[in-house]
């Protein structure tokens, strides 16, 4: 068994208070202060105040974060409720194909444009995954 158990992303913003409010009515990301973490305490979300605008870089060709989730139809009760909580999508819900494996995916946009993907397998190389 690994020794790993969760992993924590810095995020620079340039409104702390704007975006823990983003991450946490929008998102429904639960936190604390400016830290969040997913219900299975997977991942951990640390917002962090920029001293000055120009240290905020995120990543123009690809997420910052990808957050795998278990079932297709988690993705897309996550994917109707932050539309309906008016998110900023960088993509809405497409297939994607890496190394023979399919998956369902939809990314977020933060205020700050960094973007949060979510997916989940859908197969491997033609079989189903349950």
């Amino acid at each position: 068994m690994s020794p790993m158990q969760n992993s924590e992303k810095e995020i620079l913003v340039s409104d702390l208070e704007l975006s823990v409010d983003y991450y946490s009515t929008i998102l429904g990301i639960q936190g604390e202060g400016s830290k969040f973490v997913d219900e299975k305490k997977k991942f951990v979300i640390h917002l962090k105040q920029a001293t000055d605008v120009t240290e905020i870089h995120p990543k123009k060709l690809q997420p910052e974060l990808y957050v795998c989730v278990d079932t297709v139809e988690e993705l897309y009760s996550m994917y109707l409720t932050y539309r309906n909580n008016g998110a900023l999508f960088a993509f809405n819900p497409r297939d994607t194909y890496e190394e023979g494996i399919r998956f369902k995916e939809f990314a977020i946009r933060d205020l700050d444009g960094y973007v949060i993907a979510f997916k989940t397998t859908l197969s491997k190389e033609n079989q189903a995954v349950h």
